[in-house]
């Protein structure tokens, strides 16, 4: 997410001077050799950085736990404006007002989008074209970085929407964080059905079809990421994974070969589903063409 916000500042024309923090020498020399950031630093040398109002932007691009660390630890009145691209919202906003005076400067990002591949290689400068950017404002945060910030994110061709943090951290419970969790858990309860291994492993291609492939994509994606999300958002990730449950139950129970089955029944769920996700995607809903 960060080479990527790098290359697309790049990208759009900026003139800003990019410095990349990464956390290894190994990452610092492979930054270099991918040109990602006009500067880059590891995260020793950058801790070591005395004069912070170098920087008009800070943009933290790490774990959700890690970003709420990093905050705790700011110097107090920093000129620049400050963000994060976190997942959660609930644990970087209680860490900002706990640490930062009345009038900072501090507004949480959460641009949607992303891969599920990891590494500066990955990089994409059109990651954020025509995307969403969420905007949570911590209490003291002033109008004036909020609508600087916005204007930056729509600059870089995103649209936005400012969402507290509560109403945030329930919301990608439901569109990003379960979903992530299921698609795991599909990985492992299909690999690990002794009949679907058996036949996968003598097939000469993958022996399966879109639907499993799309279903999985995103399957495992950035563990140390995931773990910090999961952990920061599990109220709601337990909540809402209860509401699928019962969901699921019921289905179960629909399904059971001791009743009869009702084709209509699963029409109806089909269109209805169709329609929803829909709804969610903002897809045109096509039946109302006719």
């Amino acid at each position: 997410m960060g080479a990527s916000l790098s290359l697309a500042l790049k990208k759009k024309g900026s003139k800003a001077k990019v410095t990349g923090v990464v956390g290894s020498p190994k990452s610092k020399e492979n930054g270099k050799r991918l040109g990602s950031a006009d500067e880059i630093m590891t995260a020793e040398e950058f801790s070591k950085v005395e004069n912070w109002s170098d920087y008009d932007l800070i943009v933290f691009g790490v774990p959700v736990d890690k970003t709420a660390e990093m905050v705790r630890a700011l110097p107090k009145n920093l000129p620049a404006i400050l963000t994060d691209l976190g997942s959660t919202k609930k644990e970087i906003v209680q860490a900002v007002e706990d640490s930062l005076t009345n009038s900072h400067k501090y507004i949480s990002s959460h641009p949607m989008c992303g891969s599920e591949e990891t590494g500066l290689e990955y990089a994409n400068p059109d990651l954020y074209e025509g995307r969403l950017c969420i905007l949570t404002k911590p209490a003291g945060s002033t109008e004036e970085s909020f609508d600087r910030l916005e204007e930056f994110w729509k600059w870089l061709g995103m649209e936005t929407l400012e969402i507290p943090s509560v109403e945030h951290d329930k919301i990608l419970s439901y569109l990003s964080h379960v979903p992530h969790i299921l698609s795991s858990l599909m990985a492992d309860w299909a690999w690990e059905n002794e009949c679907v291994q058996k036949f996968t492993q003598g097939s000469p291609v993958a022996l399966t079809g879109g639907g499993f492939r799309d279903m999985t994509r995103i399957a495992g994606s950035n563990p140390k990421m995931w773990a910090a999300i999961y952990s920061s958002n599990r109220d709601e990730i337990y909540k809402s994974l209860l509401d699928y449950r019962n969901r699921l139950d019921q289905l179960l129970s629909e399904l059971d070969p001791k009743k009869p089955l009702d084709p209509e029944r699963w029409e109806t769920f089909m269109e209805e589903s169709r329609k929803n996700r829909d709804r969610i995607l903002k897809r045109k809903d096509d039946t109302k063409k006719n």
